[in-house]
């Protein structure tokens, strides 16, 4: 019944009423809309002046202080530091300023020697930053809002510089301003009900407010939106949702003479100001949605008897069509419009059956093609997915390099494709991994200017390399068509994806098809970023484990390989040779020819050991001009022979620096070999490091064996 209704011509006639009733109730939104906007901002601007009275009220009481403290830091009583003169002083002039919270004194250490209040605790400058600060001004300074320790009320600190004979800053004198004007401002300003006046710091720290300034006192402003507006202005006006999910309507200022990003603001809640205005548009409202009452009634009645009767027929007829009876027909005669829709109806009715079978066997071939569609789509969003998962697995290049060329192919059917990666320091792309039937003779390296693709930042498709403008790296002869696609990742180009299509494609294959270029790009974009992120962790892990000035590996890693080391010839009962060496006299080296020309003796020696050791072996850099040789199943005899062989080798190597020659050079070396000096890694290390002892007190350049 509902959906007869609401596909009834009376239901349209009733829509037209209401079609003739938008533009009266577009001119009343808009209207409500104007008188909104006008009341919101007239409520800004009496909340801004209020904030700027409030302003002007702080900035009086600040100059007030500054008299105050010019006068006080003057006084015998403060300059002389008598306290109990002091104290009695400043509480008598506490007493005729009831707009302080407290007065007093206090040393450039920050120790208060005079307060109107007495205080438990000790002050000092790391929670009065204003003592440092007039001390290095000589002059009035203003400090941040805070919860005074004295007298736990918020407050803002006035400080002015006590200067002794000779005109030194000895001490510093300060006012604490009380923040109860609030109250009696937001009172005088009759702040309509909801309203809330607060005092903000420029971490948005809460520090005075009307009303419950009990509650709020001390806590983080809630609205970030508001906090982030104030800080990026001085004064204006704001529109916020606030955490409670009040919007409110915000007018904000900065307190002049007071540090930056202070700011005052009154915040009014936006369905109190607006209710006036509400309260006319839903008057208004109503008065419309009465006239469009009366004017559907009307429609309804005079519908139901022109129109009604004689569409219902029509319908009639129309709902046995649709119910299969393909013999229905509407019994209606006459010239007019509702005559002539019949008279199509019956026409139509006498083709229907013909084109509801031609319908089915159309939908049955366009479903089955949507099914292949679908099908190939999803294996291709499967495989994409698995491409990405393997690549974020993989470790090194190489691996990631394995894993294109296994899922790429799947990936891209019979069409074939080569990834070509940027050697950056050559300044050339090379193959990193090919699928499908590349075509012979096909370039593994070539310079990156001659890829279009490269060249534009773009993709480049030739559908037609007999007549296209082809890159110098295809093949000869060249496929049928092609794409090259540039592989970028954070703004860095990584090599080229290369997708070469076949003049004969077997069964099945796609070619190079807007379907397929969107793949290609998607896969470009994937693998792209998954390379870039293989690369840096390859790098990182380099990194990790490389000393940066020798290259040798560090000495996290010499300690995780040796405790290796020393676990499989634990359990497979063979030795392990270690040997730590030092550099003779490299502090001479340091102070003769500068910390860079120790630096280059340093590489020097790093180059020195990768020379000369064995694929199995490690070498590190120990710290300083400390090095260790790890070296698996080696016997006393073997770690000793090693090490002459390195020192001998080190007494041979020149080194010079910027011409001047840097030597001789000896190195010291002391050798250990689990386990006959020591079961565990750190023996055997500490046994090397004892034997290195013993060497240089010896005299060094030579080895000693650990005992």
């Amino acid at each position: 019944m509902s959906h007869s209704f609401f596909s009834s011509l009376r239901f349209r006639l009733l829509l037209l009423v209401l079609i003739a009733l938008i533009p009266a109730l577009g001119l009343m939104l808009y209207s409500a809309s104007v008188q909104r906007r006008e009341t919101a901002a007239a409520v800004q601007a009496d909340a801004l002046r209020l904030a700027r009275l409030a302003a002007s009220n702080q900035e009086q009481v600040i100059e007030g202080a500054r008299q105050l403290l010019l006068m006080v830091a003057h006084l015998r009583e403060v300059r002389g530091r008598d306290p109990a003169a002091c104290n009695a002083l400043v509480a008598d002039l506490l007493s005729h300023n009831r707009s302080y919270v407290n007065l007093g004194a206090a040393d450039l250490e920050g120790n208060v020697y005079c307060s109107a209040v007495p205080s438990a605790q000790r002050l000092t400058t790391t929670d009065r930053s204003w003592v440092e600060r007039a001390a290095q001004t000589r002059d009035f300074t203003v400090g941040d809002y805070q919860v005074g320790s004295i007298t736990g009320k918020a407050l803002l600190v006035c400080a002015y510089p006590v200067l002794s004979a000779t005109d030194q800053v000895q001490a510093v004198v300060f006012a604490a301003l009380d923040l109860t004007w609030l109250n009696q401002l937001a009172t005088e300003g009759q702040l309509p009900g909801g309203a809330a006046l607060a005092v903000t710091d420029r971490r948005g720290t809460i520090l005075a407010r009307h009303p419950d300034p009990q509650q709020w006192v001390g806590k983080v402003l809630p609205d970030e939106l508001l906090l982030l507006t104030m800080q990026a202005q001085t004064e204006g006006v704001a529109e916020v949702a606030g955490a409670d999910g009040i919007t409110r309507l915000y007018a904000f200022t900065a307190l002049r003479g007071t540090p930056k990003a202070i700011h005052v603001s009154i915040g009014i809640p936006k369905k109190t100001a607006l209710a006036g205005a509400n309260r006319i548009f839903t008057r208004s409202l109503w008065g419309l949605a009465l006239g469009g009452l009366l004017a559907m009634v009307a429609a309804w009645i005079i519908g139901d008897l022109v129109i009604l009767r004689r569409v219902k027929v029509l319908a009639g007829a129309a709902e046995r069509l649709s119910a299969g009876d393909l013999n229905a027909r509407a019994a209606l005669r006459g010239g007019d419009e509702i005559g002539a829709m019949a008279q199509a109806f019956n026409e139509m009715a006498q083709r229907l059956e013909t084109m509801v079978g031609t319908e089915l066997r159309a939908r049955e071939a366009l479903a089955e093609q949507v099914k292949q569609l679908v099908a190939e789509r999803t294996r291709e969003v499967e495989l994409l997915n698995q491409m990405a998962e393997m690549l974020q697995a993989c470790q090194s290049m190489e691996e990631a390099y394995s894993v294109v060329d296994e899922l790429a192919g799947q990936i891209f059917g019979g069409d074939a494709g080569i990834v070509f990666i940027l050697n950056a320091p050559r300044k050339i792309l090379e193959v990193a991994a090919v699928w499908g039937r590349s075509p012979a003779g096909e370039r593994e390296v070539f310079a990156p200017d001659e890829c279009w693709a490269l060249r534009r930042g773009r993709a480049h498709l030739v559908e037609d390399t007999g007549s296209g403008l082809l890159c110098k790296h295809l093949p000869t002869p060249p496929p049928a068509a092609y794409l090259c696609l540039p592989l970028v990742a954070h703004g860095e180009a990584l090599g080229v994806l290369h997708l070469a299509s076949a003049a004969e494609r077997p069964p099945g294959a796609a070619g190079l098809t807007p379907a397929r270029q969107r793949l290609a790009d998607a896969v470009a974009r994937q693998l792209a970023l998954s390379l870039a992120n293989v690369r840096l962790r390859e790098t990182l892990r380099i990194q990790s484990i490389r000393d940066p000035l020798t290259n040798l590996f560090n000495r996290r890693y010499m300690e995780e390989m040796l405790e290796r080391e020393v676990r499989w010839g634990e359990r497979k009962l063979r030795p392990v040779g270690v040997i730590m060496l030092d550099i003779d006299h490299f502090k001479q080296v340091n102070d003769t020819f500068g910390h860079d020309a120790g630096d280059a003796v340093l590489r020097e020696v790093g180059a020195l050991l990768q020379s000369r050791v064995r694929a199995v072996d490690v070498a590190c850099r120990y710290g300083g001009e400390e090095f260790v040789l790890i070296l698996p199943e080696a016997s006393m005899d073997n770690t000793r022979r090693r090490a002459e062989q390195l020192r001998e080798a080190a007494k041979r190597h020149h080194i010079s620096y910027e011409g001047r020659a840097i030597g001789p050079l000896t190195i010291s070396l002391g050798a250990a070999v689990f386990p006959d000096h020591g079961a565990t890694a750190e023996a055997v290390i500490r046994a090397a490091d004892a034997a290195l002892y013993r060497a240089k007190v010896a005299g060094r350049d030579q080895v000693v064996v650990a005992e």
